[in-house]
């Protein structure tokens, strides 16, 4: 079975950190990682470009929940779609800039 490539990147974390938690719009979140993505592997995170904003107060609240899907789904969130749009933006940047 082949690895599934999982992104790391200080520079994107520090980028979605920019970003207004997801829930709540608090201008000082943290990252928090998908954990649905991709496939689980114990003490391993999903990939950097699976990361959202979330404040302190929200990613406990998540967490505490248990599923994350439809803690996600309450809130009419798709943070997949957010994650996705935001590294791909990000990358893309990049390239204009030269970086990558």
């Amino acid at each position: 079975m082949e690895k599934e490539r999982r992104v790391r990147s200080a520079a994107y974390l520090r980028h979605v950190r920019k970003s207004p938690c997801l829930n709540c719009q608090s201008p000082y979140p943290s990252a928090h990682h998908l954990q649905f993505p991709q496939q689980k592997i114990m003490g391993v995170k999903s990939g950097d470009e699976y990361a959202v904003p979330l404040c302190h107060k929200c990613h406990m609240e998540l967490h505490a929940y248990g599923n994350e899907r439809i803690w996600w789904a309450i809130r009419g969130i798709d943070a997949l779609i957010w994650a996705r749009d935001s590294y791909r933006a990000y990358n893309a940047a990049a390239i204009k800039r030269g970086r990558v």
